[in-house]
């Protein structure tokens, strides 16, 4: 129960503190009603501050939205690892 309160409540938060502050930083212009986020919140199930899972969260999207509005990886760099996606739990053969 208390993974599922931190996923679905601190991690969230931070996710909406971390938009939140992209905002406050004028990271984009223009319409922002024309942008989508799409985010994956994963918090590990060894996790029990929610505080910190909530600042994690936080820097982590903003860091994360920053990279996008200065280009992020290369197309390429991205293509590439679409190609050979990988992480933890999954690998492809």
């Amino acid at each position: 129960d208390h993974h599922g309160e931190l996923t679905w409540g601190a991690a969230q938060a931070g996710v909406a503190a971390g938009v939140g502050l992209a905002h406050q930083a004028s990271l984009f212009e223009g319409n922002l009603d024309s942008l989508v986020l799409i985010v994956a919140v994963w918090v590990n199930p060894s996790a029990d501050n929610e505080e910190e899972v909530f600042a994690n969260n936080r820097d982590a999207t903003l860091a994360a939205l920053q990279q996008a509005r200065d280009a992020g990886p290369d197309l390429n760099q991205a293509l590439a690892a679409m190609n050979n996606p990988s992480n933890p739990y999954f690998r492809t053969n």
